[in-house]
């Protein structure tokens, strides 16, 4: 094992326990039995070893700990329950640890809508710091593309549930690239061979990238012969134990010693997961296995190793000195984020032009059911009422298409933030100013010119401005909800329910369907923060404020105004800000939810 190269990372007694809850000592006597007896359950037990420059495999059969392993050595999991010391080269990881290793995951986290060398640049334009050129990005760029192999591919696509793109290798190959680009000398990958087709060629261009001396670590399950055999160093693992960590080459004697057998033709990474799958089954044979590994000469060897790992008595002193601060600055993250929001939006416009197709039939149904209503008292009253409560009705609605595309950039947004790419900051503005607002102002837009017109509204431009602000504010309070329930819920089929139970709750608070004063005390404060009747009460003043109602026949013979019809509605309208306030509550309730969204971004779980 070649110690000589930078990169080198040992790990000292890593324990892993869940189940673990914290109770007060007060609180033990009324606790709920069922919550304070949750079992434990070790999920590594006191395993050590050392990866250096090459191929660093950890296996074993499902269940065993390897990828729980892999997730604490690269600092992905939440520290409750994990004892144990992981040191870089002999020193303790720098906070910026981060940011100067690879992780690629199990699943092929990446944006489909851009190419290959539109994801890659990217990533170098938001990882590496500001003293690396754009000349010095761009031949990074090129030289990773040469190094994977993909520049039959490199200006492809890669592709989406509706779009056709690249291989499921090449994808590999281009999500490994964008860790690449950061020049780290350690890269970890989670069972980078669960695709079997593509597996061998990802691998060999591994084994290529580990002979310019990086560190390569990786889980997987059951590698054929032809993958196994270039694996450098391997920790074979079952139920949490350490059964075997050494030279790949050294496994075979290993077992050969302890009674097992390899046949002549059987491929020794099938046969070491058998002989772990057969071990599993009684314990006593996984406690026989560790410990005649912890007798052998290879445990003898590596445990030399480990102790000069930790031969440093000023390891605090000589630490690393690298910050844990991101590389680019807030502006240019922005801007690259914006950047790639637009680009996705530009070249997947269905969803754009649904939500234009939305409005435009929405506000033509709008039009066509309440065309020119009359300044009559009856039906005129009955007909504004209506029709003003369907609009803010629908608009709030139509915001729900917002979630499920919201849900499945959860999963990338948690990925490139835990990957150090940019600040939770950085995505909520650029979201925002990217995605959310342009996908509400143009259907805005295009509803109130149609839907205004076609109703006979009061056609005046002060009143227009202020009908199209109000329903544009609805749908960003809309877009605010899906917004905050799809950081806090990762299941698109439950998110859903919770946004319809939401805005069902407030329009039946809005005041249209029921006098509020006839409600239980204990419910009437809903009202309060019901979104539908601050949308609604604007429109409503906006509309009812200055307008006489007249006899069906007689139409010079006008014995209500609007005013009478907003003193029944309980609403105030008496001066200008009367109906400003309505908008002013509108706005903080859409301003409240994406401040929820916002925080609930940071709440996420990001390790696991």
């Amino acid at each position: 094992m070649d110690l000589s190269s930078k990169g080198t990372l040992s790990f000292h007694n890593i324990s892993y326990v869940i189940g673990q809850r914290q109770i007060n000592s007060r609180c033990k006597n009324w606790y709920p039995s069922f919550i304070k007896s949750k079992p434990k359950k070790q999920i590594i037990d006191d395993v050590s070893g050392i990866f250096a420059s090459g191929m660093n495999a950890i296996m074993g059969p499902t269940g065993c700990g390897k990828s729980s392993l892999l997730d604490i050595l690269a600092y992905r999991k939440d520290n409750h329950g994990v004892s144990g010391q992981v040191f870089i080269d002999g020193y303790p990881p720098p906070s910026s640890y981060k940011y100067i290793v690879g992780y690629v995951v199990q699943d092929d986290i990446i944006s489909g809508t851009l190419t290959v060398r539109e994801n890659l640049m990217f990533s170098a334009n938001v990882r590496l710091s500001d003293d690396v050129s754009d000349k010095e990005r761009k031949e990074r760029v090129t030289k990773v593309i040469h190094d994977l192999e993909l520049e039959a591919c490199a200006d492809t696509k890669i592709g989406t549930e509706f779009l056709r793109g690249v291989s499921g290798g090449e994808r590999k190959r281009t999500c490994i690239g964008m860790e690449l680009v950061l020049s780290p000398k350690i890269l970890f990958l989670d069972e980078p061979t669960t695709d079997a087709s593509t597996a061998r060629n990802v691998m060999e261009c591994l084994k290529e990238l580990s002979k310019s001396g990086r560190t390569i670590i990786f889980s997987i399950h059951q590698p054929r012969y032809s993958i196994f055999k270039l694996f450098d160093t391997i920790l074979l693992m079952c139920k949490g134990k350490n059964i075997y960590h050494g030279s790949a080459l050294a496994v075979l004697p290993f077992f050969n010693m302890q009674g097992y057998s390899c046949e002549l033709h059987d491929n020794p990474g099938d046969f070491a997961l058998d002989v772990l799958i057969d071990a599993s089954r009684q314990p006593d044979n996984i406690d026989k296995l560790n410990k005649a590994y912890m007798k052998s000469q290879i445990y003898a060897n590596i445990n030399s190793l480990l102790k000069k790992q930790m031969n440093n008595d000023g390891l605090e002193k000589f630490r690393r000195k690298e910050q844990g601060v991101a590389a680019r600055s807030r502006i240019t993250e922005i801007y690259y984020v914006s950047q790639r929001t637009l680009r996705n939006a530009i070249r997947n416009p269905e969803l754009f032009l649904s939500q234009v197709v939305v409005a435009i039939i929405m506000s033509l149904l709008v039009g066509l059911v309440f065309n020119n209503m009359e300044n009559t008292i009856d039906p005129g009253v009955q007909n504004r009422l209506g029709a003003i409560f369907f609009i803010v009705v629908s608009q709030i609605f139509s915001t729900i298409t917002a979630l499920e595309p919201l849900i499945k950039e959860r999963v990338l947004f948690i990925h490139e933030n835990i990957s150090g790419y940019y600040r939770t900051t950085t995505f909520f503005i650029a979201k925002l100013l990217c995605d959310i607002l342009p996908m509400r102002i143009i259907p805005s837009i295009v509803f109130s010119l149609i839907a205004y017109f076609m109703t006979g509204l009061q056609r005046s431009a002060g009143q227009f401005f202020i009908f199209f602000l109000t329903i544009f504010m609805a749908s960003i309070f809309g877009s605010a909800i899906c917004f905050f329930i799809s950081a806090t819920i990762s299941t698109f089929a439950v998110a859903l329910i919770v946004v319809v139970l939401i805005f069902v709750i407030m329009f039946l608070f809005s005041g249209f369907l029921i006098s509020l004063d006839s409600m239980f005390k204990s419910l009437s404060w809903i009202q309060w923060i019901s979104a539908v009747r601050y949308a609604s009460n604007v429109l409503t003043v906006n509309e009812f404020r200055n307008i006489n109602f007249c006899l069906a026949n007689q139409t010079d013979i006008c014995p209500m105004n609007g005013s009478e019809i907003l003193i029944k509605q309980a609403m105030d309208y008496a001066t200008v800000w009367d109906m400003w306030k309505y908008f002013f509550a509108l706005t903080m309730m859409a301003v409240t939810f994406l401040l929820l969204a916002y925080i609930q971004l940071f709440r996420i779980k990001k390790s696991k």
